[in-house]
């Protein structure tokens, strides 16, 4: 059995850029999650503790002994353990390398979570701007982000007063939030969130909990599985499923590299230093300007500069299959352009209020981590940073999130 301490900071991080209890993909194999809950020092039971798979649905309440088993799908995923009067433990797992005799988990006793939070306290104009700005890049400008109802906004830490160029965000609680267009309602333990003006780029981390509705009505029930789908078709985790099973390209996607060449408008270093000698030995005021306008204000430039080569790609040559034990790998030193031809791009991305013509597919960009990243039936991946997103798919943030148990209606 594996011993899980108390951790000290174990994270899940996402970069910008984490339902309906369906049955699972007739594809995925089963694994068993197991071990038992107990406390920090005395190592007596914890009975009751709550035991999920973030961005996921799924989740087990432990037994009076602290003992828990839940059936999982094959995949990388973080492990969130809560229980009130005890310090949550998150640690990952990989469903390749479960131990057999499960995990030991220890929580560490705390009154940190009972305590109680003024929420009532009246907050400053900035705060209320600085609000705004987290919603904004936290849950996206999607029409689903748009749509999201924050329950307990108050339980934030906005602060901006530390470094007046990045706005960073913490919680004194779990966030709880209503997705009324996707049907869920989302507990989100939010470690960090932290928005660079200047830069524009935006790191989140944290736990999302899906919760679906329950009790939804006929017609409600179809707009909500439709805007599902939606939100899935052309997202990251649908993209990473249909390399896995290898139908990417009928799924509506085009591949091409990024490559990186020289730079053609850059003089050579021979052509530099020639223009150099010439500068100085010449008193010709018209061949200096124009050695100056042609060669040597060209110094600065990058020796290199990125291309989108246009041959479209056979996505299995980014793939590396194991045989034996059915392990799926994607590796690319170059960047990849992602093209998605079956949703035409949001007139929100677009910043317009008319319809985006049909032809605006949209359009992505990948890196994956040098040593390459290991891909999962359910559209997860091993390293949370081991793919970055840029563009469309880096759009599409907390609103949009699906969990990695979601059945898309064709496979139903």
């Amino acid at each position: 059995m594996i011993r899980i301490p108390r951790p000290k900071s174990l994270v899940f991080s996402m970069i910008l850029a984490l339902f309906i209890f369906y049955p699972l993909f007739s594809s995925f194999a089963q694994q068993t999650l197991k071990g038992r809950v107990l406390e920090y020092g005395t190592e007596v039971p914890v009975p009751f503790a709550s035991i999920y798979l973030t961005n996921t649905t799924l989740g087990v309440t432990a037994d009076e002994n602290g003992s828990f088993n839940l059936s999982i799908p094959d995949g990388s995923y973080n492990v969130l353990i809560r229980m009130l009067g005890y310090e949550s433990v998150t640690f990952s797992i990989n469903t390749n390398q479960l131990p057999v005799k499960g995990f030991q988990v220890q929580l560490d006793p705390s009154d940190q979570e009972l305590e109680e939070i003024d929420v009532e306290e009246e907050r400053d104009p900035v705060w209320y701007k600085n609000l705004e700005t987290f919603k904004t890049y936290f849950f996206g400008t999607t029409k689903n982000g748009r749509a999201i109802i924050l329950k307990n906004e108050k339980s934030l830490l906005l602060d901006r007063d530390s470094n007046p160029d990045i706005l960073q965000v913490s919680a004194k609680e779990a966030l709880k939030f209503d997705n009324p267009n996707l049907g869920y309602s989302l507990e989100f333990l939010l470690v960090q969130f932290q928005y660079n003006f200047k830069a524009g780029t935006i790191l989140y981390k944290g736990y999302p909990l899906f919760i679906p509705y329950e009790n939804v009505k006929s017609s409600k029930a179809k707009k909500i599985e439709k805007n599902r789908d939606s939100a899935y078709k052309g997202s990251l985790q649908h993209f990473i499923h249909s390399l896995y099973v290898g139908y990417s390209q009928d799924e509506g996607y085009i591949i091409r590299r990024m490559l990186k060449i020289p730079n053609p408008e850059k003089p050579s270093k021979t052509q530099m230093e020639e223009a150099k000698q010439i500068f100085k030995s010449s008193k010709s005021i018209e061949l200096k300007d124009s050695l100056q306008i042609h060669v040597l204000s060209k110094s600065t430039m990058p020796d290199s500069i990125i291309i989108l080569d246009q041959n479209e790609l056979d996505p299995e040559v980014l793939l590396e299959r194991n045989t034996e034990n059915g392990r799926v790998f994607l590796k690319s030193k170059d960047q990849l352009h992602i093209t998605y031809t079956k949703e035409p791009m949001a007139r929100e991305y677009l910043g317009s209020s008319t319809l985006p013509p049909k032809t605006s597919n949209q359009i992505s960009k990948i890196k994956v981590a040098d040593e390459g990243v290991e891909l999962f039936f359910s559209g997860s991946f091993e390293d949370p940073l081991g793919i970055l997103v840029e563009d469309y798919m880096a759009w599409e943030r907390v609103g949009d999130l699906m969990p990695y148990d979601y059945v898309p209606i064709r496979e139903k």
